[in-house]
């Protein structure tokens, strides 16, 4: 008979294969996942064996980086209707319909299905789809054939998982990845499993300066550790090659030319100079996979002390003097208030460009305290990586 290995969300099985022949989720996951899950078997038996485990919540950032966004998920799901074979009948339901039947499913709620040998198309149409979490938001679910569910056992699994954590009741839940059997049955050597991150859906940030880059570097494992193996930065051991906006502008001219087809994001400060770039390069003719972004405006820095040729004055200093430093934790007992300094003026903008003075301290005690893990407030730099995801997949313009 062989051995089987499957995904699955709770109970809710979604994917599976046998023997050696298996799509591997590992990306889904990272290597300390493995841990003791239930497997269920005929009879009703139950066993706890090794598997992948994460969270719905942490495996849905996981697909949006490896190209599963909502947008993504309609795309897809088109075009797998427009594949289906002319002698099998049309999906009855469209994709809007098919979202709004997995946001509404409650996973923790839907029946274990009962072990069988199902006929193409009879686990979807039999075991899965006439469940009343799925018949409660489209009742034709509960009377489909088996043809009309051979659609539904094909379509792509991330799909179905995306469009489940869509559901706050179902964020908890774990995604499993069943992994023991095909493993004692000799097909695989555990070890072997886990590939991670496909090269192709890794992102090089790109920064203005290596101390953006350091921060950046040191902030992901803490602010979002479930898909820092996603991110690579430019090694930075020997001289930084994209110091100013002047520098990276020139990069991504080039990067323009070549077509290049690996995923890129450039990250500007929210200044004068910065905005300026950003302007430039977004008229070039970017390649698909390559994004830039903006810092995003701050609350805090809409009323800064800021020096001049008037003196000291309180500003708004958004896309005028927005460096990340201002991300961090600036408020210390034994430092004055934040302060900016203006220096050069830009014709083009009619704006001043300003600088955070002493900016490298803040540095310092930043990298200090993630290598000493002492307090420290990273709730900027968890609303700056967001805004930095969001811009990577696609997410935002």
């Amino acid at each position: 008979m062989g051995s089987l290995i499957s995904l699955g969300l709770a109970s809710l099985e979604l994917d599976w294969g046998k023997n050696d022949f298996f799509r591997n989720h590992s990306a889904l996951f990272l290597p300390g996942d493995v841990k003791l899950a239930t497997y269920y078997y005929a009879g009703g038996i139950t066993e706890q064996k090794r598997a992948f485990v994460r969270s719905l919540r942490s495996v849905a950032r996981r697909l949006e980086m490896l190209g599963y966004t909502l947008q993504d998920c309609k795309r897809r799901y088109d075009e797998a209707v427009s594949d289906v074979p002319s002698y099998y009948p049309a999906p009855i339901l469209s994709y809007a319909q098919f979202a709004n039947v997995l946001k509404n499913v409650n996973v923790g709620a839907v029946g274990i299905p009962e072990e069988g040998d199902y006929d193409l198309g009879e686990y979807a149409s039999k075991a899965i789809m006439n469940d009343p979490q799925f018949t409660k938001t489209e009742q034709i679910l509960g009377s489909i054939r088996s043809d009309e569910g051979t659609f539904f056992e094909n379509v792509d699994p991330y799909i179905t998982l995306r469009l489940l954590a869509e559901n706050p009741q179902n964020l908890n839940q774990d995604v499993v990845w069943r992994i023991a059997d095909v493993v004692e049955g000799g097909w695989v050597e555990e070890d072997s499993l886990y590939e991670g991150v496909p090269r192709t859906e890794s992102c090089l940030v790109v920064t203005e300066g290596s101390s953006d880059g350091a921060i950046l570097r040191h902030s992901l494992p803490v602010v979002a550790s479930d898909i820092a193996d996603f991110f690579d930065f430019v090694d930075m051991s020997e001289n930084y090659p994209f110091t100013g906006t002047g520098n990276l502008y020139r990069f991504c001219q080039g990067l323009a030319r070549i077509r290049i087809q690996n995923r890129i994001l450039v990250v500007l400060d929210n200044d004068t100079a910065g905005r300026e770039a950003y302007q430039k390069i977004k008229k070039l003719n970017l390649p698909p996979r390559m994004h830039v972004a903006l810092l995003p405006s701050l609350l805090q820095c809409k009323d800064v002390r800021a020096l001049g040729p008037s003196g000291a004055l309180r500003e708004d200093i958004n896309g005028r003097a927005v460096s990340i430093e201002w991300f961090l934790d600036l408020a210390s007992p034994d430092s004055m208030d934040p302060t900016i300094r203006w220096t050069s003026y830009n014709s083009e903008l009619d704006a001043y460009q300003g600088e955070l003075l002493n900016k490298d301290s803040y540095t310092r005690r930043f990298i200090e305290a993630v290598k000493r893990g002492t307090e420290y407030d990273y709730s900027k730099l968890d609303r700056l990586w967001a805004h930095l995801v969001a811009a990577c997949t696609g997410a935002v313009p």
